[in-house]
C-alpha cells in the first residue's frame, strides 16, 4: 500500500507541470474573430437559489402535482414521509 501512494505523490507534481504547460497555450492575446463586442452595462445579477418549506402532503400524488405544477427539475425536490405526511422542500 505504501507503494501506491509514494507512485501518487510523485505524480502529483507531474500532473501540475503538465497542467501549468497546456495553460500558456490555451491563452491567446487576440480575442476569437467571432468574439462578441463587451457592452459598459453592469451585468445583471442571477436570482441564487435556495431550498425552501413547500408544506405537508397527505400523498404523493399531492407531492408529484406540487412539482409538477411548479416544474421543479430533476434534484429539486426533497420529500420524507413523517408521521403520515409527506414533508416537503423545493430547490429553487
Amino acid at each position: 500500500m505504501n507503494c501506491l501512494r509514494t507512485l501518487a505523490r510523485a505524480a502529483a507534481p507531474t500532473a501540475l507541470l503538465i497542467g501549468l504547460a497546456a495553460a500558456p497555450a490555451m491563452a491567446s492575446d487576440t480575442p476569437a474573430p467571432n468574439a462578441p463586442a463587451t457592452v459598459g452595462i453592469s451585468p445583471v445579477k442571477a436570482q441564487v437559489k435556495t431550498w425552501h418549506w413547500m408544506g405537508n402532503y397527505g400523498s404523493v400524488y399531492d407531492v408529484a402535482n406540487a412539482a409538477n405544477g411548479f416544474g421543479a427539475g430533476s434534484g429539486e425536490l426533497v420529500t420524507q414521509y413523517i408521521n403520515g405526511l409527506y414533508a416537503t422542500f423545493m430547490y429553487y
